[in-house]
């Protein structure tokens, strides 16, 4: 049923932003307070993120252009705070000297 498939896709969509937004944050603020259980907390927050990514993939209804939008997102993700972390701490080194 039609209704059912966008309910999933709604679900996971919000899911996706949800954990995506936990791992940033729990990651950012592990590294500020140097707290490494905290960032490692971060990390199944990033995995739940691309397992919600991945969830909204295996939906029919999506188009493939849409699916691998979705697919290749979930997956640079991961990446993105960790990348970030790094710019940010090579920006403040440089304006502090």
């Amino acid at each position: 049923m039609l209704a059912d498939v966008l309910y999933k896709l709604m679900l996971y969509g919000f899911l996706l932003v949800f954990f995506a937004s936990a791992y940033a944050i729990l990651y950012g603020f592990g590294r500020v307070w140097d707290l490494p259980f905290l960032t490692k907390i971060s990390y199944a927050f990033g995995v739940l993120q691309f397992l919600s990514g991945l969830g909204m993939v295996v939906t029919e209804y999506l188009a493939i252009f849409w699916k691998l939008i979705i697919l290749i997102s979930s997956i640079l993700y991961l990446f993105i705070p960790p990348v970030m972390w790094k710019v940010v701490v090579k920006f403040h080194e440089r304006h502090h000297r």
